[in-house]
């Protein structure tokens, strides 16, 4: 059964009371805020009827009433979405993000650090996911007699690098030769086409020359592995302890925060956008009071990584929805290089 406009009038009244006060909301209260010719008998029976729908509770028979997820989901869908981020906050993201730190190993956890900071939110930034993610370049830098350091450069020019230790000694011609090699045979394709029965071959023959060989050959393979399988950055989970609405099931949310498998997989927009999950609406018990805000950021025209916060329900959506959107725009901007449309 829809409702009526007054009926949305009420509930985006109730839901921004609550989201200020958290206390439960009662008609009289109600109709001070609304300033509207309308009886607190008549505001009385409305509640009423909206609870019957699902969007209001009520605590106790002579409390007044408290949103429901339902009513949380009706009031982010019903925000005015042609508001922009206020300069202050704006600036003041800017100049932090601005500073960090622009080494492409770095840089999304010190994002997430320092959205987390200026939100006072625990922060979650998934990296960009390419399968097709290809190396164009290997390199190799001796830094011990039994130590190799390798850097490979993708084809979106992010350098990722593997310490490989080494039980023999390379000489500096026999290394060049197999950078060679690797560069032949890893570059311009991606992890899941690697010949893998090709290496295993010539690792077990190179072993028999020096074991070193092929040490060196499973730390390339390594390194491509691990550039396909990049952490999920989480920040801020003491910040978790700053509200009250986690003192009963905190253990629960930090569980969930370190399953980063589920965690990606809650946090992964459907759409574009901004995305808001409910704890309720997940297959999750005792996190009812949990949000989940989360939009994607671009590292090409098709390679996507997720930023989102975790949060009480009772925040202020707008602002957080037009931060939100905006780090994910600096992100944007500083992996490509250019503003997404």
């Amino acid at each position: 059964m829809d409702i009526n406009q007054r009926h949305k009038l009420i509930l985006d009244a109730i839901v921004s009371m609550y989201i200020k006060d958290q206390e439960p909301i009662a008609s009289q209260a109600l109709q001070d805020a609304l300033n509207i010719s309308v009886s607190s008998a008549t505001l009385r029976n409305e509640m009423a009827r909206l609870t019957k729908l699902g969007y209001l509770n009520q605590p106790h028979v002579s409390a007044g009433r408290v949103p429901t997820n339902k009513a949380y989901r009706y009031y982010v869908e019903n925000l005015d979405r042609t508001k922009q981020i206020s300069p202050a906050d704006q600036k003041n993201i800017k100049e932090h993000f601005d500073i960090l730190d622009g080494d492409s190993q770095k840089f999304l956890a010190g994002a997430a650090k320092l959205f987390s900071d200026i939100l006072g939110y625990t922060v979650i930034i998934a990296p960009p996911t390419d399968p097709d993610m290809q190396f164009v370049n290997f390199t190799a830098v001796k830094t011990g007699r039994y130590s190799i350091v390798l850097v490979a450069t993708t084809g979106r020019g992010e350098v990722h690098t593997r310490v490989v230790r080494l039980s023999e000694e390379i000489g500096t011609t026999q290394l060049n030769q197999l950078v060679s090699l690797i560069n032949s045979r890893l570059c311009f394709i991606c992890y899941d086409d690697v010949d893998r029965a090709y290496f295993t071959h010539l690792i077990e023959n190179l072993e028999k020359e020096n074991k070193a060989f092929g040490q060196f050959l499973q730390g390339a393979l390594a390194l491509m592995s691990e550039a396909n399988k990049r952490p999920v950055y989480v920040y801020g989970q003491e910040k978790l302890l700053n509200t009250n609405h986690f003192d009963h099931n905190v253990g629960d949310v930090l569980k969930l925060l370190a399953d980063t498998d589920t965690l990606s997989k809650i946090i992964t927009p459907k759409y574009d956008g901004i995305s808001v999950v409910f704890g309720d609406e997940l297959p999750i018990k005792n996190i009812e009071n949990t949000c989940f805000i989360s939009t994607r950021y671009f590292a090409g025209s098709a390679v996507s990584g997720t930023l989102a916060i975790v949060c009480p329900q009772t925040v202020d959506y707008q602002r957080l929805f037009l931060a939100v959107e905006y780090f994910a725009r600096l992100l944007t901007q500083s992996i490509t290089g250019t503003e997404r449309k």
